[in-house]
This record gives C-alpha cells, sequence and structure tokens, in this order.
C-alpha cells in the first residue's frame, strides 16, 4: 500500500524543504500542497528537492501546473477549484492526474474526467476538519466497489486506525499533520508502514 504525505503549509521554505529531504525515502509519494507559497517559493522547493536527489516520480505538485510542467515533474493533484482534468490531460495526456473527492457522486464525476486517481476522505476525526463529521469506512468502500480508478483514502490515518482499512482494496493512504507535525517524521512512518504490514 502507497504512503503519500502532503504538505500542510505550516513552515518556512527552509524547514520544509529539509523536512522533506530528510525523510523522501520513507514514503511513497510527496504532495507539496502549499497554497500560501509564491510560485518562486515553490520552484525554489522543487527545484532543491531534484538536486538533492528526491526522485521527480515521487512528487505530486497540487494546482499549480505551471511548477510542474516548468520541472517536468509527472504528476499534479487538480482541487476541485482548479484546473479542469479534461482540459489538462488534453494539454498533456502523459501527465498523472489526481483529483480529490468527497462523494461518490464527485468520484464517479472525476473518473468519467479522466483522473487517474481520487484522493477520498477524511475518513476519521482530524484536527484539520474539526468542525466536519468524518465520512467513515463504510462510504469509503462504496467509492471502491463503484468506480474503477485507484482510490487513496486521507482525514486522520495513523497506526491506531489502519487496522480498519483492513481488506479494502485501496492503493494507499495519505497523512498530513501525523508526519509534518511529527518531531520524529522518520520514527512516525516506520510505525505507519509497521501498522499496515500487521493489518
Amino acid at each position: 500500500m502507497e504512503i503519500h504525505v502532503i504538505t500542510d503549509g505550516k513552515q518556512s521554505t527552509v524547514e520544509l524543504t529539509n523536512r522533506l529531504l530528510f525523510m523522501h525515502k520513507e514514503v511513497d509519494y510527496i504532495h507539496i500542497r502549499e497554497r500560501n507559497k509564491t510560485a518562486s517559493e515553490l520552484m525554489s522547493i522543487v527545484t532543491k528537492l531534484i538536486e538533492q536527489g528526491v526522485p521527480k516520480e515521487k512528487l505530486v505538485i497540487n494546482d499549480r501546473l505551471d511548477v510542474a510542467l516548468l520541472n517536468h515533474i509527472p504528476n499534479v493533484h487538480l482541487p476541485g477549484h482548479s484546473f479542469s482534468t479534461e482540459k489538462v490531460k488534453k494539454y498533456n495526456s502523459s501527465l498523472r492526474i489526481g483529483s480529490s473527492v468527497h462523494s461518490l457522486e464527485e468520484a464517479l464525476m472525476c473518473e468519467k474526467a479522466g483522473a487517474d486517481y481520487v484522493i477520498y476522505g477524511h475518513i476519521f476525526k482530524t484536527n484539520s476538519k474539526e468542525n466536519l463529521a468524518p465520512r467513515g469506512v463504510k462510504q469509503l468502500r462504496e467509492i471502491l466497489e463503484k468506480i474503477k480508478i485507484p482510490v487513496i483514502a486521507i482525514g486522520g490515518i495513523d497506526p491506531s486506525n489502519i487496522s480498519e482499512l483492513k481488506g479494502l482494496k485501496l492503493k494507499g493512504i495519505a497523512v498530513m499533520s501525523y508526519v509534518m507535525q511529527s518531531d520524529d517524521p522518520i520514527t512516525a512512518l516506520k510505525e505507519l508502514r509497521k501498522s499496515i504490514a500487521e493489518g
């Protein structure tokens, strides 16, 4: 099962770059999701990661298609307010495009639009969505049964609840604060991998 780490926009450019360089070997994909950083700052982060040995194939650029294209990064994640998946696919059919969804209807629409995968959540209670009830495993199972493209689960996932996803045909899980706010991200990721292997 893939592990996707999504940045949370709470670190400076230098702090974020250093943290990602420190832990990139422990994850399958790193999603650069920095809504408050400028194009110049994003370019600096991505350039340094690539120069320091992070494979381009491991990076996913959230929303900023320009940053992905200028750095020849093959993965983009397009939130609902971003570019049209159909238009981006028509412009560059080789890009791997993901979409965030919160319902079966959205998942079906994204699949029809040509998305290569969806990230669905939030599954469990999470501090980043304090005022919203978690969508739970039942709805996740329904989506997995109804769509054919890969599904990544997100939202409050950690070693304490990963066993609740046992038996589901997930492509992977995505984590944000569990890793990005951890004092020891390497240990956090290793514990997550161990829990996945056990359950």
